[in-house]
């Protein structure tokens, strides 16, 4: 019996993220609201409206993938307590190994488009239509993802005592050094090339900006630039947040990559979902209504907008 004890303690992997029982729920929690509620509303609404680009869709739908991986343990009430059944425990494995490829691409791709916009303002243009680049820039996440997790089952399923969730503490994960630091580089090369584009991107912005505010044409600047400039935003955010995840090759210890790169669905929400509310707001005020001020001598019959301008129609009732 001893004997079986020391086997079963010599094979379950050691504890390398030092998490606390606090950290865990807001670690959960920081994947479940966006994923399970904001992320659907915003693409629920943005879907309606028409307002977005497919790349922006995409992004959402792949923090929802990794939120839904992030919380298969709780949903078999796993978080704490003994090891997960093997299977369930390779199967998020596999799936959060993932993460950093249609992660880092799906926000490549976001970016890229934010590029192209950009540039195409910048020359007076309509950004270029490309349906093949459209569609590879849209399947390329999935494609790595979906590598990323066969490659991860195919080495826990090897080797079945390589797969636990003790190792990563949040969540279950396969340990092989090979294949982790292959695709956390992978995705760095991501980052890398991302980065590159962006700083590109804000070079061109400021000479745009420098040439419309010499032409006293800055106050339309805000207009233009609502969209690509939240997609700049939250490309900064999710590039530091993945670059934290990629930097944990070398201090694994900590619980704060993982922790970082949870905020980033919230960052999602909170980034695009402000401007969409502002935009639901606005078209609930441009609708034409009636409504009655002051009875006894006037009436508003309609309210009338066209772009930023109101004309309001007043009836007047006379004694």
């Amino acid at each position: 019996m001893n004997n079986s004890t020391d086997i079963i303690q010599a094979v379950t992997p050691v504890n390398v993220v030092h998490g606390t029982h606090s950290q865990l729920i807001v670690f959960l929690v920081l994947n479940m609201g966006p994923s399970h509620f904001g992320l659907p509303l915003l693409l629920f609404i943005t879907m309606r409206s028409k307002q977005r680009h497919p790349t922006f869709y995409n992004l959402c739908i792949s923090f929802i993938i990794i939120g839904i991986s992030s919380s298969l343990l709780l949903y078999a009430g796993k978080t704490t307590g003994p090891e997960p059944p093997k299977a369930l425990c390779l199967l998020q494995a596999s799936l959060l190994l993932g993460m950093p490829a249609i992660s880092s691409l799906s926000a490549f791709g976001l970016v890229f488009r934010t590029f192209i916009v950009i540039r195409a303002l910048h020359h007076g243009n309509e950004p270029r239509k490309c349906t093949l680049c459209a569609w590879v820039i849209l399947v390329l996440p999935y494609f790595f993802f979906f590598s990323s997790a066969i490659a991860t089952v195919l080495v826990g399923a090897s080797d079945l005592t390589r797969v636990s969730r003790n190792r990563r503490f949040f969540y279950c994960s396969v340990e092989s050094n090979p294949l982790s630091n292959t695709i956390l580089l992978g995705a760095a090369a991501v980052l890398f090339v991302t980065c590159i584009i962006q700083a590109w991107t804000m070079i061109i912005a400021y000479k745009y900006w420098i040439i419309k505010y010499r032409l006293g044409l800055s106050s339309r600047l805000s207009k233009e630039f609502a969209l690509p400039i939240r997609s700049m935003i939250f490309g900064v955010y999710i590039v530091t947040a993945l670059g934290l995840s990629i930097l944990s090759m070398w201090s694994p210890q900590s619980p704060i990559p993982d922790l970082a790169i949870a905020t980033a669905a919230a960052a999602l929400c909170f980034i695009f979902g402000s401007q969409t509310s502002s935009r639901r707001w606005a078209s609930l005020k441009g609708r034409i209504y009636q409504r009655t001020l002051m009875p006894e001598k006037h009436t508003i019959q309609a309210v009338e907008v066209k772009g930023n301008l109101h004309r309001v129609v007043i009836i007047i009732s006379l004694p």
